[in-house]
């Protein structure tokens, strides 16, 4: 086999979570790519369950903290987005529009998915399998969702499930679902700080 055809076959190296899509190594590598195949599951999802009976009563009521006091929320909310300008210029990624796009994707994002699986798929399921049952499956499709949108490896789709519970479980603790939207935004960052194609 000549050098280069082996380069070709060769997986790339800017997979960041994923597996491979296919035998040459596509990835899901730009943000138009990410909205189609995992935006648009997540956002559906979180606009039907919005429309089941009594789960707008349970989101403003989860919201009650962020309503009452939202200037908090708006100044955390500041601190991340200057937080996240210092991670750039430190790690030397690029500051430009495509990493603000990103950063408020990631922001959407962790709205939909917080809404959908934290707040209230685990209380629709809650009758049928019981409330420990019914946090542990919202999380566990939360994470297969993951696998086959984004194509994540297994052990990425497991840290999501922890992550997830953990998330939920904060959700328990607090009763504040703008504050675990906050920790999701962040956490989300951490682990892909860049816009696709900006800086891998």
């Amino acid at each position: 086999m000549s050098d280069s055809r082996a380069k070709v076959i060769q997986p790339k190296k800017e997979g960041r979570l994923q597996r491979p899509m296919s035998r040459s190594g596509d990835y899901v590598t730009s943000l138009s790519q990410v909205l189609r195949r995992h935006g648009v599951v997540m956002g559906t999802l979180a606009l039907m369950l919005l429309l089941w009976p009594g789960s707008l009563r349970v989101i403003f009521q989860l919201a009650s903290p962020l309503l009452s006091d939202p200037s908090y929320y708006l100044f955390v909310s500041g601190l991340m987005l200057l937080f996240f300008m210092l991670y750039w210029f430190l790690k030397s990624y690029h500051l430009n529009a495509a990493q603000f796009r990103w950063a408020a994707y990631l922001f959407l994002i962790s709205v939909a998915e917080e809404v959908a699986f934290r707040a209230l798929l685990p209380i629709i399921l809650t009758s049928a399998v019981g409330l420990a049952v019914a946090i542990f499956l919202s999380n566990l499709v939360f994470a297969c969702i993951h696998y086959v949108t984004l194509r994540w490896k297994i052990i990425n789709c497991i840290g999501a499930l922890i992550g997830g519970l953990a998330l939920s479980r904060l959700l328990a603790n607090t009763g504040d679902l703008a504050l675990v939207i906050l920790v999701h935004w962040l956490v989300t960052f951490l682990n892909t700080p860049s816009a696709p194609k900006t800086h891998l």
